[in-house]
């Protein structure tokens, strides 16, 4: 039943994708984002290498590749190593219950013939031994997207969790003060225990803050639709005054269709904390009422480029955050989709280079 929709999603977002496409590998840059430690960073002009030195080879660990937003990340890296002149190698841990995958990826990689590592992190604190080993083996490390405890990285690029659920917290908080009429919210933000769910639940409790937002309840689970959508049945069975669910953009699909099928759509409204194709549509046409979104397409770039200037002793900004934006129907026009996602067409790429 959700296949025809997501069909029509796909093609309605890919003519505006593959039309940017083009122009983004020529002038993504200058982008405006965060340069230096939390609660000092200064917006600056990020501008990347015109080209590497050598074609350096480049290890790349995510946690997964299976949503819109690893794939803009794979995709941004990708194109931004075709223009560095660099290869790279992009290894795949299978989930966020794969620490130890993840560890012996990046071990054996490194083993490889490694030049430098790109790493996001399955956990803030799991990574502690690996980084101490490779950087006493000069393999320089880039701690990108989640973030991790260790001091024995080179560089950080992030695009923080805690940010994201921040935003949609202050989203709300703005709409609905203290002293207003108090509003119920369900918090759905994935998996129990989750490093970027912690992140998540951290900052949208802080956006909420000393508003009239209230948080009716929390469900935690597996971030499928069939798992989001049964903790939302359950949740609107319990509360019939809800105002509000909020959590991951895969709880928002799935649930746009749930509200209509109980004529619920006028009065409980659904934000989202990130982006995806779905959700972009679907903020557009009024079914989700708002939406987070990162230059994760960008963000990918900007960590691929870091790897060169470690290398090449050439860093300008060893912490980056990239900065996102909460988007509704009446400011969803002002966003490039193509900083956001990967092409409709776009499929992960591996392995780059020899």
């Amino acid at each position: 039943m959700l296949k025809s929709p997501r069909l029509a999603q796909v093609a309605a977002i890919a003519a505006l994708a593959c039309a940017s496409a083009a122009a983004h590998a020529a002038n993504w840059y200058p982008l405006k984002v965060e340069a230096g430690q939390s609660g000092q960073a200064t917006v600056v002009d990020y501008s990347p290498l015109a080209k590497a030195s050598k074609p350096w080879s480049i290890c790349v660990s995510v946690p997964h590749m299976k949503d819109p937003f690893f794939l803009a990340t794979n995709y941004g890296m990708v194109e931004e190593a075709k223009r560095l002149g660099v290869r790279m190698q992009t290894m795949d841990a299978g989930g966020y219950a794969g620490l130890n995958t993840q560890i012996s990826q990046i071990e054996n990689c490194v083993a490889g013939g490694a030049d430098a590592v790109v790493m996001v992190g399955i956990a803030r604190d799991g990574m502690n031994n690996l980084l101490e080993q490779l950087k006493a083996k000069n393999i320089p490390v880039v701690d990108a997207i989640n973030g991790v405890s260790s001091k024995d990285t080179g560089a950080r690029v992030l695009t923080s969790p805690r940010d994201e659920g921040l935003r949609a917290g202050q989203y709300l908080a703005k709409k609905h003060p203290k002293g207003s009429k108090p509003v119920k919210v369900a918090w759905l933000p994935g998996p129990a225990g989750a490093g970027f769910v912690t992140a998540f639940t951290s900052g949208f409790e802080e956006g909420i803050k000393d508003s009239a937002v209230v948080i009716a309840e929390t469900k935690h689970g597996d971030v499928g639709k069939e798992v989001q959508a049964r903790l939302a049945e359950d949740i609107l069975q319990t509360h019939k005054d809800l105002d509000y669910i909020v959590g991951t953009a895969v709880m928002a699909e799935a649930v746009v269709p749930l509200l209509k099928a109980r004529k619920l759509q006028d009065k409980v409204k659904l934000v989202s904390v990130y982006m995806t194709p779905g959700v972009y549509q679907h903020v557009k046409a009024g079914n989700i009422e708002a939406a987070g979104a990162t230059p994760i397409a960008l963000t990918g770039r900007i960590m691929l480029d870091t790897a060169v200037r470690l290398l090449e002793k050439k860093v300008q900004y060893a912490d980056v955050n990239t900065i996102g934006h909460t988007y509704t129907r009446d400011s969803i026009g002002k966003l490039d989709i193509q900083t956001v996602l990967a092409p409709a067409s776009y499929r992960p790429v591996f392995k780059l280079g020899d």
